[in-house]
């Protein structure tokens, strides 16, 4: 440390001015900290140190790197320079803060980091103006709010901008004062224009600029706490703390049997991490920009819901912290359940997850969505009327219809697939669902799907009326506890037949189930040759079933290996057990991912690389395709609820394929079929499009029967829609 060449504070008295300036701003920053840690441990308990190793590597990668904001291209460039040239800024406000006490920092006061900073102090500036521009000229949709106007922005906009132009003035003033001992790149470069002026003009305007940057800067401090833009200090502990749990499972409710409360209505329900989001928002609105929800006009807002839950957590958090009884706070304030945050709001919901994937720092809106549906539907029993059928089936019928569950194997007699029962010794488990098993439409591709694995020489059955409905729309809709009596159900069927990997798995199927990706899905290549699977395993058509047998029962102790179909048509592939005719279907084909295998699993390549081979031109994309591809409408529920407002869902889906071109378009969920199919006859476009199975497909190939262009084709196996 040296002495800087002059002292920008003004003498001794000017310093220790400046030292009670900074020790009350950084006891104010302090105090505020103190207070929003304790409102956010008002919050349940959650474990969130677990695979240290892990979120460290993605900390680098999303908060150093900015790969999340980086998907945007403009705006994630402007924010990767606004968001270093923040941290060199303040780097250089601690030298500056040393200058005041008459000395100066190594490293920092070096000509390198000069040179560093003036450049990010150009690149921050021209953010800056893309940032306004943006909101004064562009003013994208996503960045409005129905309840949160734009002055904090610009507030925080004007003060960065004050700390780029006091601290370039600083530096030219400090290069004309010193002499050019005390060198800038700026003062190098504009210091020379101002050589004129006397030294001690010079030295008087270098420490107006300073205190002025100073001022700012401890502004800056007091002020970020207490506004929108605390996100920029909890923006990297809400992604280091992000979900390292399988992203497609909803969190359980602890000791179900015992509770009295379920869901989340007061805002101490909530989990810490789950408080924490709310602080970590942005409010840049890309939840709200791929919302199916919203992009037809139903009154969902992503950003909302988490801005509401934050504005909860201030007002209630503020009277639970001083001791005020529950019943006299709520009489004082308006409900976070059907006040700030609507019932239509949450009900409109497809839990299909593309909020959860888009946003760059890790906030998880589902699982909030689906908690505050527990409330609804375990304590208010206020859900749409549409469901109390489905509910009551459930229970009394393990299916959604009013259907004796005796018959879910009656489709398979056909096709020689046997029962678990008739043949306990199967090495393969095909998990039908119950569309497959039920739905007239859906059971033409359990058919298919049966015709491939007996093509493919697979020993596999079926569980037909030892099946129950695996819970997924009672859980995604808000009925944890019939949810968790389905599961126990299947759970101790499953684990009866011995398909637990806790009880029977080996060393050689634990490693085929982790995988190398770290996903826990198992890679479609690399498995042993000629053989797809090494355990016992459970194969789904449905993405629903999948996602919640993987997922969600090992919540109740059912481990399970557990693949979906078009993951296991594509291993059968690679390890020869499965061929092919290439190029047999001479029609243009789409693809459409489902949420539930998609964004929620990763499953992407698998479905496209069987296409691949199928089809003579491979997949025609959607404008929207894998990771922001659009959802079918019939997720959380969906599938069993009016969709009263706005335009469909499934409809705008149909319409962006029929857009390809195509002739139709190849489907892995029997809710997208379902919904689709219905888009398609909304639109009047059934005589020259059709929506497939990838499994219809390749049981139509594998019967050698020809398929033209333009989608005419001769009959189907079971069936089959051409």
């Amino acid at each position: 440390m040296g002495q800087p060449s002059f002292w920008p504070s003004g003498g001794v008295i000017g310093a220790v001015i400046f030292g009670v300036l900074l020790v009350a701003a950084w006891v104010a920053f302090a105090l505020r900290i103190r207070k929003l840690v304790r409102l956010m441990m008002l919050g349940r308990p959650e474990n969130r140190f677990d695979h240290l190793g892990e979120r460290v590597k993605y900390f680098v990668l999303m908060v150093l790197g900015q790969r999340g904001v980086l998907r945007d291209p403009l705006p994630g460039i402007a924010h990767f320079f606004t968001f270093w040239g923040f941290i060199i800024i303040q780097l250089d406000a601690l030298n500056l803060w040393a200058q005041g006490f008459n000395f100066t920092l190594p490293v920092i006061g070096s000509r390198v980091f000069a040179v560093i900073l003036d450049i990010l102090i150009v690149l921050a500036f021209l953010a800056l103006i893309e940032f306004g521009y943006r909101r004064l000229v562009v003013r994208p949709r996503q960045l409005q709010s129905t309840t949160h106007g734009q002055t904090d922005a610009f507030i925080i906009l004007g003060m960065i901008m004050l700390v780029l132009v006091t601290l370039f003035f600083f530096e030219v003033f400090g290069y004309v004062a010193s002499g050019g001992a005390d060198w800038t790149l700026f003062g190098a470069l504009i210091g020379p224009a101002w050589s004129g002026i006397p030294q001690q003009t010079a030295l008087a305007l270098a420490s107006v600029f300073w205190w002025a940057n100073v001022l700012v800067v401890l502004s800056f401090l007091i002020y970020i706490p207490n506004s929108k833009h605390l996100h920029l200090m909890a923006t990297p502990f809400n992604v280091f703390f992000r979900r390292m749990k399988p992203m497609g499972a909803l969190d359980p409710i602890e000791n179900l049997e015992e509770r009295e409360d379920y869901g989340v209505h007061q805002i101490n329900q909530f989990t810490w991490k789950q408080l924490l989001d709310g602080y970590a928002c942005t409010e840049c609105g890309r939840c709200n920009s791929v919302c199916p929800a919203l992009a037809t006009d139903k009154p969902l807002w992503p950003k909302e819901i988490i801005l509401a839950v934050k504005e909860e957590l201030f007002a209630a958090g503020d009277v639970m912290l001083v001791g005020m009884g529950e019943t006299e706070a709520k009489a004082k304030r308006e409900p976070m359940v059907g006040g700030l945050i609507a019932h239509e709001s949450l009900w409109a919901c497809t839990n299909c997850g593309a909020c959860v994937e888009i946003c760059p720092v890790s906030i998880e809106h589902v699982q909030k969505i689906d908690d505050m549906r527990r409330y609804l539907v375990m304590e208010e029993s206020d859900f749409p009327q549409e469901v109390t059928p489905l509910f009551t089936n459930l229970e009394r019928n393990q299916n959604p219809w009013e259907i004796s569950n005796d018959t879910r194997a009656d489709w398979a007699k056909a096709v020689g697939v046997k029962t678990l029962s008739e043949d306990p010794d199967v090495e393969v488990l095909y998990w039908v669902g119950c569309m497959g098993s039920f739905d007239a439409r859906n059971r033409k591709v359990a058919t298919a799907f049966a015709k491939v694995m007996q093509h493919a020489h697979v020993s596999f059955g079926i569980l037909g009326p030892e099946e129950s409905c695996t819970g997924d729309p009672a859980r995604r809709i808000g009925n944890e506890y019939l949810w968790s009596m389905l599961a126990q159900q299947n759970i101790e069927v499953l684990n009866g037949y011995g398909f637990n990997k806790g009880e029977a798995a080996t060393g050689a199927s634990n490693d085929h189930a982790n995988g190398a990706n770290g996903n826990g899905r198992a890679p479609s290549v690399g498995v042993q040759p000629g053989r797809a699977y090494n355990v016992k395993t459970v194969v789904a058509t449905c993405p629903h079933c999948f996602n919640t047998i993987k997922n969600e029962y090992p919540q109740l102790g059912g481990n399970y290996e557990v693949i979906h179909h078009t993951e296991f048509i594509s291993r059968l592939i690679d390890t020869g057990q499965l061929a092919l005719p290439a190029g047999f279907d001479k029609r243009k084909l789409t693809y459409h991912d489902p949420c539930f295998i998609g964004r929620w699993n990763d499953i992407y390549d698998e479905p496209r690389r069987v296409l691949n081979v199928i089809n003579i031109d491979g997949v025609t994309e959607m404008r929207r395709n894998r990771n922001r591809s659009f959802c079918c409408g019939g997720g959380g529920g969906r599938v069993w609820m009016e969709e009263k407002i706005g335009k469909r869902i499934n409809n705008t889906r149909v319409e962006e394929a029929l857009a390809t071109g195509a002739d139709a378009m190849a489907a892995a969920c029997p809710f997208c079929i379902t919904m689709f199919e219905d888009g398609i006859k909304a639109v009047d476009a059934q005589d020259k499009f059709g929506v497939e199975d990838i499994a219809e497909i390749l049981a139509r190939a594998l019967e050698a029967q020809p398929v033209a262009a333009g989608g005419e084709s001769g009959a189907a196996p079971g069936g089959a829609h051409a």
